[in-house]
């Protein structure tokens, strides 16, 4: 049942990064040089470069504000609602209490045009023609496409060719909002050229499509890099999410024990913790008792668990600068997977920075556990979670479990990151699910 409250649409972002500790290490090139502002900007919009460098309130101010015009695209859709899942509480006997943050219910069904809205409105108010960038399972090329649409800037989207072809829903809907979708890697690209012509069925990565947007970028002078999870910028504008959390769990006067989320780079995360991490270095708008901060990636890319915290690329043919994060390294190529939005060699810097000082915890959760996970909130919820998003669901139901053992009645809050009604076809081919061809069909599944 959602919880009802009478907040408002957030009206600055949370800057963590000029909260931490220590600094948060910047971008450099491979000679260990800091990237410029003027290098960075060719690649980014000048604002993104900004935000990135860390440059001027973006070092030093605790709230960056809103433009007004992206506050008005926030309104169409937030804030998004909190959710009780007492449905699932009674399905795995729990004492406790479970709350979900719902940001499937987004114009594109995910977390992704939180930042998609800005990025498109810098690009124009900059006068850039085109954004280019790389999708995983289709979320975030989705909210980019229709950012852009309806801020009047061109779109291209590289998808991984896995997820161009197992999610072709999410392929219509950019090209519903008018971007063109193009499966990675492609035959449009040097860098994609070489892996298509090896192999034409190449399933493609997150790195190889963020390598071939880099070399399109370098072709186009009016268009710019947009990033949907490994940039500092859309962690910033991610922390809407955990803005509007802790008001809405204040007003209702709850206190989280544990708050958790799936990681693919790491932004709904990052955006959904903010309060709490802020907490912990005595900023921000949380009062209550600090959470426990746990991340949940696939155990298929287990980058928090097993990966390194050091300098590497961002894309997998190093044509981008490097940062500075846990990683399994460029070369990495991921299996293919439903969870498409999960496979990236790498964790942000953000996230990798609150892992490394402790902040954040980590654990990892197989594929037929999250779409187990996913199938029990469904038939307890009546919500169909995205593949990514029932990651976090599955360790809802560990850390759920572990408490009961320990007689504790903890409260857990979870962020929701992505609808998976565009992902039926991985509930699909997880649990068989076949139609009825005959009665002897009919018969067999009711003995």
């Amino acid at each position: 049942m959602p919880m009802h409250t009478q907040i408002p649409v957030p009206e600055a972002w949370l800057n963590l990064a000029a909260l931490l500790p220590s600094p948060l290490p910047i971008a450099r090139f491979s000679d260990g040089q800091t990237v410029s502002f003027d290098g960075l900007a060719k690649i980014y919009s000048e604002e993104c470069a900004r935000i990135e460098l860390l440059d001027g309130p973006y070092g030093a101010d605790a709230w960056i504000p809103i433009p007004e015009e992206v506050a008005r695209e926030y309104a169409k859709y937030r804030p998004t609602p909190v959710h009780r899942a007492r449905g699932l509480e009674k399905a795995i006997g729990y004492a406790g209490a479970i709350y979900c943050k719902r940001e499937d219910v987004s114009p594109t069904g995910s977390h992704k045009p939180n930042t998609a809205i800005p990025q498109a409105y810098y690009a124009r108010k900059q006068g850039l023609a085109e954004l280019i960038t790389d999708t995983g399972a289709g979320q975030w090329g989705c909210a980019l496409g229709w950012s852009c649409h309806n801020l009047g800037v061109r779109c291209t989207v590289f998808m991984t060719r896995n997820s161009y072809s197992a999610k072709p829903y999410r392929r219509y809907l950019m090209q519903l909002a008018g971007a063109t979708a193009i499966a990675s890697p492609s035959p449009f690209t040097k860098c994609g050229r070489a892996l298509f012509e090896q192999d034409p069925g190449h399933p493609g990565s997150l790195g190889i499509g963020m390598s071939e947007a880099m070399e399109m970028v370098a072709a186009r002078p009016d268009a710019r890099l947009a990033l949907g999870c490994m940039s500092y910028y859309a962690a910033l504008h991610q922390t809407v999410i955990g803005i509007e959390l802790a008001g809405q769990l204040q007003e209702h006067r709850v206190e989280p024990d544990l708050v958790i989320g799936c990681v693919g780079g790491g932004t709904n995360f990052t955006g959904f913790i903010s309060p709490f991490a802020a907490a912990r270095f005595g900023h921000g708008p949380w009062r209550g008792r600090i959470p426990r901060m746990l991340a949940v990636e696939s155990d298929r890319i287990p980058v928090l668990t097993q990966g390194e915290y050091r300098y590497e690329f961002a894309d997998a043919f190093g044509l981008t600068p490097q940062v500075k994060m846990y990683t399994l390294g460029r070369e990495f190529l991921p299996e293919k997977m439903h969870a498409g939005g999960l496979r990236y060699h790498g964790k942000s810097p953000l996230l990798s920075y609150l892992f490394h000082h402790g902040v954040v915890e980590a654990a990892a959760v197989s594929s037929q556990e999250a779409f187990n996970a996913g199938r029990a909130f469904f038939e307890s919820e009546g919500i169909l979670a995205a593949p990514e998003s029932c990651h976090a669901i599955a360790q809802v139901i560990r850390e759920a479990r572990h408490f009961q053992q320990a007689g504790e009645a903890a409260t857990i809050a979870f962020c929701l990151s992505g609808t998976g009604y565009l992902d039926l076809q991985g509930y699909a081919d997880t649990f068989q699910l076949e139609g009825v061809e005959d009665a002897m069909s009919v018969e067999a599944g009711r003995s």
